[in-house]
């Protein structure tokens, strides 16, 4: 038995005045550091990457064809072809070495310098090579298939990327093109995840296993930590043990702690106890459901956010709280980040007035997702069949079968 048990929740808090704490949380950036170019996608820029180089006055072909004068190819048809003499090639680090004349044309391979007379770019099924000459079945104007209009002038000091974005795949593309091979990053925040309930193992057909007490919580939210961003950098297991949650509470090196369990009100329930005697507690009790007893504490070294131990409820409490504070620490914007998904409602789902219900879905088609249920034991389960979520809102009481309703849609 644990040498105390968490003080009486006086009130729960609204679930919107419980984000509103977590969202004032501070938030100190939790440092920099250079990371391969390869491993930048959906990381966050801790400084503003400007080119590597000037981008080139010269104008670069966006594709094969032929390099020439746009306006002399005006009035060339099928029924009209307008004959071109070929002068070489060129392809990239391999520059056509002359000018163009009046009715010439340079073959040219995508991402070459255009050659001194040549403004466009023909595609090859635009054209007809005859030896050393073309015959031009369409016409094309200045600048097309070109980067004229796309590549910054030596002038403009605008960055490639201002700081704090998150990088997206398609970026890399032109950051490798600039001959960037590394980047200075935001480090991913520090979480530190502490166990302070086990739960009972699925029952199996071997005796010595079943009901074995196991953490079920962890790997889950260790996984949702990842995916907003941030680094769980250990998780310790301490199973109710109130003094080692104490000197895990008051050391440095993280910045945020997790802790999973003992935070209802059992006999050796004593997360919060501890972490109120360390700390500011900010609140104990949310009107949440599933996740009711979720708590936040103000730490010498850290933010604490104190997840209930079942793994329903954490996953509840940890997506309506817990990830916001994750992402803003990575950087990201703490809302979730998949955009609300317009669907229909398959059958009617009640909730209780007062309660914010954090209630999952799955999808039945591309259109229509059935709610799982809210009442009765939580269900590992269903949180496992679960596609997506929403929030019923405190002040309703369910929504009617074929109601418009907007989820977050798991990726």
């Amino acid at each position: 038995m644990t040498e105390q048990t968490n003080p009486p929740v006086a009130r729960r808090t609204p679930l919107k005045d419980a984000i509103a704490v977590i969202d004032r949380l501070p938030c100190a950036p939790p440092g920099q550091e250079t990371v391969a170019l390869e491993f930048c996608a959906g990381r966050v820029t801790a400084t503003a990457i400007q080119p590597s180089h000037p981008f080139a006055q010269e104008r670069r072909a966006l594709a094969d064809g032929y390099a020439l004068a746009g306006l002399e190819t005006v009035g060339a048809s099928p029924y009209n072809p307008l004959s071109f003499r070929l002068l070489g090639s060129a392809a990239p680090g391999v520059p056509f070495s002359g000018s163009l004349t009046s009715n010439t044309a340079v073959r040219i391979a995508m991402g070459a310098t255009l050659p001194p007379g040549a403004d466009a770019v023909l595609t090859p099924d635009a054209a007809q090579q005859h030896g050393d000459r073309i015959d031009i079945f369409d016409a094309t104007g200045p600048g097309t298939w070109t980067d004229a209009g796309t590549a910054r002038r030596p002038e403009s000091d605008a960055p490639l990327f201002p700081a704090h974005r998150r990088l997206q795949a398609f970026d890399l593309a032109l950051l490798a093109a600039q001959g960037l091979q590394e980047l200075r990053i935001r480090c991913k925040p520090r979480v530190r995840m502490l166990i302070m309930s086990m739960q009972p193992g699925v029952r199996d057909a071997t005796p010595a296993t079943a009901m074995h007490p196991t953490d079920a919580t962890g790997p889950m939210i260790r996984a949702l930590v990842t995916r907003d961003g941030g680094l769980v950098e250990e998780c310790v297991g301490l199973n109710g043990d109130a003094a080692g949650l104490r000197d895990q509470l008051q050391r440095p090196g993280a910045d945020l702690i997790l802790t999973v369990g003992g935070t209802g009100m059992g006999f050796n329930d004593c997360t919060v106890a501890v972490a109120k005697e360390w700390g500011s507690l900010l609140f104990h009790g949310v009107n949440l459901r599933p996740g009711e007893s979720v708590a936040a504490a103000s730490l010498p070294f850290a933010p604490a956010i104190l997840l209930p131990g079942h793994p329903v409820a954490a996953a509840g409490a940890y997506e309506c709280l817990a990830a916001r504070l994750v992402r803003r620490l990575a950087g990201r914007a703490p809302d979730w980040p998949n955009p609300p998904r317009r669907v229909r409602l398959a059958r009617k789902i009640s909730s209780a007035l007062g309660v914010s219900d954090w209630c999952r879905v799955r999808f039945l088609d591309t259109e229509t997702v059935e709610p799982l249920p809210l009442s009765g034991p939580p269900s590992l389960v269903q949180l496992a069949q679960a596609d997506g979520f929403f929030l019923i809102a405190p002040e309703s009481e369910g929504h009617a079968p074929d109601s418009m309703i907007d989820i977050h849609a798991y990726p």
